[in-house]
């Protein structure tokens, strides 16, 4: 169970959101400018939200905010994530 004091609303994210796009670089091209959107917007929400946790729960945020990106972009092997979450399982040694 999420502890309530870290249920951000989605009205405050997407303030945070439309903070970002409007403080953003501008850009012509289009793949500069989703980068550019995408950095920003990654960072306003991440430096927010990360106000309000606790020193213990800093890093355990800031992992799940990376290893997302990670597996968004096809950068992070979902076989690999899934090793990670679950452990090798179980191990046979007749086969």
């Amino acid at each position: 169970m999420i502890d309530p004091m870290y249920q951000y609303s989605l009205q405050y994210i997407k303030r945070l959101f439309n903070l970002a796009i409007e403080q953003a670089e501008s850009s012509k091209e289009l793949g500069k400018r989703l980068e550019i959107l995408i950095d920003k917007i990654t960072k306003t929400v991440f430096v927010n939200v990360s106000r309000g946790l606790f020193e213990a729960h800093k890093n355990i945020f800031s992992f799940l905010i990376s290893t997302s990106i990670k597996r968004q972009s096809k950068k992070l092997d979902e076989f690999l994530w899934n090793h990670f979450l679950r452990g090798a399982g179980v191990f046979n040694r007749d086969t």
